[in-house]
């Protein structure tokens, strides 16, 4: 055991001043790279290489008609490779599991900078033909890729990371690209875009965006229709959902059960395209099945009135989503244990006492959770249930606008992308601060069922 141990720190020993030496070498190769080109283009039928070097002090193309500026993209790739450096000098006094989640970071900042200055050259270059990345670009991508795999490479050796953490990477990857990233468009809200110098050249306009949002009745009327209409659709999902899901389980016949289970998900599956134009066929007032059939000379035009809406949101909201909601709650009833039920069968517990002392009282660490997660979406909407289902109606906005609905005629149809921007940024502002105050109400309540 001894020998085998001695044996591993050898191997460990060897194997950190190898990656310290790989990481000197991966530095020094990113700053070599600036003395290859960065880019080639054609101008006036010639071809022409731009070196690394030129886009870390600024210089003038294409005899004069082009400038490019110092380009902080490849001063941050300078930086990263300087950071790789000091983090191999000092790479023996830092923790395992700090080392390598840095070197992975550099890698992947490396690597994401490398792919962002790439696009940055073309579209500095755009007056040129043929534009294309130069060699000193595909070796900062490629030192990227490698001190990411080394980074992780070192974490397994030293079994900080599994093999089963490496599947949750992709999903990791997913998360960040489309949930991380995207948060850096934040300045957008700041600023009054200019097309004609795109977006990071805009001028800055401060809260302006903002105050236009909050100066208007739209901002009322849109926070106001997305938290009474979420806290119904929670308080009745919620309660519907532990009814149906009860009522499923109480179900002897096994065929039935999966009747059941198959047509009250069946909606779920339905886009909401198709579910407005279920409902219009029944409220449409030229051939709608109310007008046509119940109402008959007292027929109501729906899509002009807002009197009704809030109703048929709701109920078209509650017939889409009751199935997941119960099937949810089926299977939390499901892993309850038999042996509870049976000892209140022998205590003479009725099905409601059951239901009341047994299925209740263990279904709350799933109702907490739930509760949580649709809290944290509070200051969001199902578009297409306010968008598609009311048919785009203009005269029904004050009670089927929200703020998913506003930013995007906000983008789409006014072609106002700051204003559009504040909107989500708000959203997303107030949706964080719900979150933390209900998980910390929670806390205060149930510590066991704090999401954190």
């Amino acid at each position: 055991m001894k020998e085998n141990r001695k044996i591993d720190k050898k191997n460990l020993l060897s194997l950190n001043s190898g990656i310290r030496i790989a990481m000197i070498a991966a530095a020094v190769l990113t700053l070599i790279s600036f003395m290859l080109p960065f880019a080639g283009y054609v101008y006036s039928k010639k071809a022409y290489g731009i070196k690394g070097l030129r886009f870390l002090t600024g210089a003038s193309v294409m005899r004069g008609t082009v400038t490019i500026p110092v380009n902080y993209w490849a001063l941050g790739i300078v930086v990263i490779a300087v950071l790789v450096v000091l983090l191999a000098l000092f790479f023996h006094r830092m923790k395992v599991r700090m080392a390598g989640m840095l070197l992975t970071v550099f890698g992947v900042l490396e690597l994401v900078l490398g792919v962002v200055l790439s696009k940055d050259i073309k579209a500095v270059l755009s007056e040129g033909k043929n534009v294309s990345p130069g060699v000193g670009v595909i070796v900062i991508t490629v030192v990227g890729i490698i001190l990411i795999a080394t980074g992780l490479y070192f974490l397994y050796r030293h079994k900080v990371v599994t093999a089963l953490d490496f599947m949750v990477l992709p999903g990791a990857l997913y998360f960040l690209i489309n949930n991380y990233f995207p948060m850096f468009g934040m300045f957008i809200a700041f600023k009054n875009i200019d097309y004609s110098v795109g977006i990071l050249k805009s001028p800055w306009v401060g809260i302006d965006n903002f105050k236009y949002l909050f100066l208007t009745q739209d901002a009322f009327i849109m926070t106001r229709n997305t938290i009474l209409y979420n806290l119904t659709f929670i308080a009745l999902g919620n309660i519907l959902g532990i009814m149906v899901g009860i009522m499923l389980f109480e179900l002897f016949s096994g065929i039935m059960k999966k009747f059941f289970q198959t047509t009250i998900l069946m909606p779920q599956l339905i886009s909401y395209v198709i579910v407005a134009y279920i409902v219009y066929a029944f409220l449409s007032n030229e051939a709608g099945f109310i007008n046509k059939t119940i109402l008959g000379d007292k027929a109501v035009d729906f899509y002009a009135n807002q009197f009704y809406w809030p109703f048929i949101l709701v109920f078209v909201n509650v017939w889409k989503n009751l199935g997941y909601a119960s099937i949810i709650y089926l299977s939390s009833i499901l892993g309850i244990d038999k042996s509870l039920y049976e000892a209140a069968c022998v205590d003479g517990a009725t099905k409601w006492q059951q239901i009341r002392k047994v299925t209740l009282p263990m279904l709350k660490p799933t109702v907490i959770t739930l509760l949580l997660m649709q809290m944290g979406r509070m200051f969001y909407s199902d578009f297409g249930l306010f968008y598609q289902v009311p048919m785009n109606a203009g005269v029904l906005f004050n009670a089927t606008q929200t703020i998913d609905t506003y930013v995007y005629r906000a983008l789409m149809q006014l072609n106002q992308i700051g204003k559009a921007s504040a909107a989500s940024v708000y959203q997303s502002i107030i949706g964080f601060i719900v979150v933390l105050a209900v998980n910390a109400l929670v806390r205060k309540v149930d510590r066991e069922n704090a999401m954190f």
